[in-house]
């Protein structure tokens, strides 16, 4: 029985070799570009969370996080030694104060949810976090109201009264 050696030209070897090596390469990239923006994101957590232990009464770092106004933030949580809870906002340049409130003299999270889930009945909830505008701690609650759009509301962390709202509606779809 004779078999039968399929002999591929040497120039597609070369090609199929080629672009292996540029998938590679590609993989490589992609995921040092991974790498890179996944510690961008908490790139100044370290300090933000030094500044608040040297400077508040804050004593253990519960969570850190960073909000986009129209400056940069980072807000850290904590606890102190009589087992409160702080939150503090700290601005991206130093020379600017902090912001300290005790999260006892805040409405919770739940509870303006629940007045969320009230005035806006067929809307879909993405979520509430922690904002500051004009030296203002707000909550800030994104969600889709009925008409699709996407909805930024800013309400205060004291007393729940709106202090702004975006709406922003698809222009492609």
């Amino acid at each position: 029985m004779r078999r039968n050696n399929i002999n591929a030209p040497s120039w597609t070897k070369w090609v199929i070799f080629a672009l292996i090596i540029v998938v590679v390469a590609i993989l490589i990239f992609l995921s040092v570009l991974y790498n890179n923006i996944e510690k961008s994101k908490t790139n100044g957590f370290e300090n933000a969370e030094k500044r608040v232990i040297e400077e508040t009464e804050v004593i253990e770092v519960v969570e850190t996080m960073r909000y986009h106004g129209d400056t940069l933030h980072y807000i850290v949580t904590g606890t102190t030694e009589d087992n409160g809870s702080l939150m503090v906002f700290v601005p991206d340049d130093e020379e600017d104060k902090l912001t300290t409130i005790n999260e006892d003299e805040i409405i919770p999270v739940e509870s303006i949810r629940q007045s969320w889930q009230q005035t806006c009945t067929n809307c879909v909830f993405i979520k509430i976090v922690p904002a500051i505008t004009d030296h203002n701690p707000l909550w800030e609650i994104t969600y889709y109201d009925e008409a699709g759009r996407y909805v930024m509301d800013y309400v205060s962390m004291f007393d729940g009264s709106k202090y702004e709202e975006f709406r922003f509606k698809k222009m492609f779809d």
